[in-house]
């Protein structure tokens, strides 16, 4: 079955929700129209979403194509996860940032992230002996929806800098047999690992000595 859901890529700057709903209600009635915006410069980051109430309408978009919308070429797509990664995909609260630049901080993360969903924490991961962060943390959501929302674009842009964004799966997230606390750091120098125990989860992180 198709999913009524729709990513928006290409969009131009001058493009708004109202335009980007006009454009697609001529192939069916739309529950939901949104353009995803940088929470710091409110500047479209270029694509958004639409829902189609019947699924079939997407079907009428992607045969229809192409798309142009302000004089710039569009890219519509159904919107879901891509097929390797389907059956790793859980209803989760909790959502891993990686490739975080070194002056991005916590409030930064919560102020980008605010945009998809209430936040009821977030938190970067430091190593204890040097005070910076390690360039990755979390993000935890009131809600699983916001998470979904989140995760729908694999990558996003965070101060100038592309970060990685996924579900906190096993593979990023092991949890732990006794609790930690935040920012906690234990390093295995012969094998190079250091494990980061944060709440409930373990991090192994590969390092280089310097």
């Amino acid at each position: 079955m198709v999913n009524s859901k729709m990513f928006i890529g290409g969009l131009s700057w001058m493009t708004n929700t109202e335009k980007l709903r006009e454009y697609f209600e001529k192939y069916g009635e739309i529950t939901e129209c949104v353009i995803m915006h940088d929470p710091i410069t409110k500047r479209s980051r270029g694509f958004g979403f639409v829902t189609f109430t019947d699924a079939d309408n997407v079907e009428k978009v992607l045969q229809s194509g192409p798309h142009k919308l302000d004089d710039k070429n569009i890219d519509a797509k159904v919107a879901y996860p891509k097929k390797q990664r389907q059956k790793l995909v859980t209803r989760t609260k909790k959502v891993f940032v990686g490739g975080i630049a070194t002056n991005t901080t916590t409030e930064d993360i919560t102020k980008y992230f605010e945009t998809f969903g209430q936040i009821e924490d977030a938190m970067l991961m430091f190593d204890k002996s040097t005070q910076r962060h390690r360039g990755f943390g979390f993000v935890i959501f009131e809600s699983e929806d916001s998470a979904d929302k989140a995760c729908e674009v694999h990558f996003h842009e965070i101060n100038n800098k592309k970060v990685e964004v996924k579900k906190a799966q096993p593979k990023e997230v092991m949890h732990s047999q006794t609790s930690g606390t935040k920012g906690h750091l234990k390093t295995n120098h012969n094998r190079g690992i250091r494990k980061l125990s944060c709440s409930s989860y373990t991090i192994s992180v590969p390092y280089v000595e310097i």
